[in-house]
């Protein structure tokens, strides 16, 4: 069992490709690291000073506006964010070796409100977690396949990471329908000339 900061926290555990030192460097980047959650429609994102930031955003598993600001602490097996609004007070970024491989532990601990307070605002639970998991998943694997290619890395920086999840599965459908009738006119081509 996986110990917890408290009682009241959950947690998903992702199976990565990356080296420890690799995916503490990418969960440096906190942005990214929180627009790869596919529930979290941003507003707005600022860095108000070294590890210190501004995130609003509606978060679509609980139908909840957030505005917090984010404080970023590292440790030694990973990062400490802490929360300054909302029922979170925190989310902490474990990276372990395993057998396997690296493992990343995102941990959401709800602890920091007195329980009666957390009763009352049950609403407020970000239930995201699993869908942030399982895509994260998803890009550190590409990222691991891809990385090495400059035109993939500067579309999932410049044009992927803004976008909002909904137009981000718009788009992988129009690439894959794309590329299905570029596939398809070259075969006609193809019986055509021959």
């Amino acid at each position: 069992m996986l110990p917890l900061p408290s009682e009241d926290a959950a947690w998903v555990r992702v199976a990565t490709p990356l080296s420890a030192e690799m995916l503490r460097e990418f969960c440096h980047d906190l942005e990214r690291l929180y627009r790869i959650n596919p529930m979290l429609e941003f507003a707005d994102w600022q860095q108000l000073g070294p590890n210190h930031y501004y995130l609003r955003a509606n978060n679509l598993s609980n139908g909840q506006e957030i505005a917090t600001e984010l404080h970023l602490k590292e440790t030694d097996d990973g990062f400490k964010i802490t929360y300054s609004e909302g029922l979170k007070s925190a989310t902490i970024i474990r990276i372990e070796k395993d057998t396997e491989g690296t493992a990343l532990i995102l941990i959401d601990d709800y602890s920091g409100l007195p329980e009666a307070e957390r009763t009352n605002r049950l609403a407020e639970v970000d239930r995201s977690l699993e869908h942030w998991g399982r895509d994260l998943y998803r890009y550190l694997h590409n990222w691991q396949r891809w990385f090495w290619f400059p035109p993939y890395r500067w579309y999932m920086r410049r044009v992927w990471q803004p976008m909002k999840p909904s137009a981000r599965r718009i788009a992988y459908m129009l690439i894959v329908m794309t590329l299905f009738e570029l596939v398809a006119f070259l075969v006609i081509v193809g019986l055509w000339v021959f």
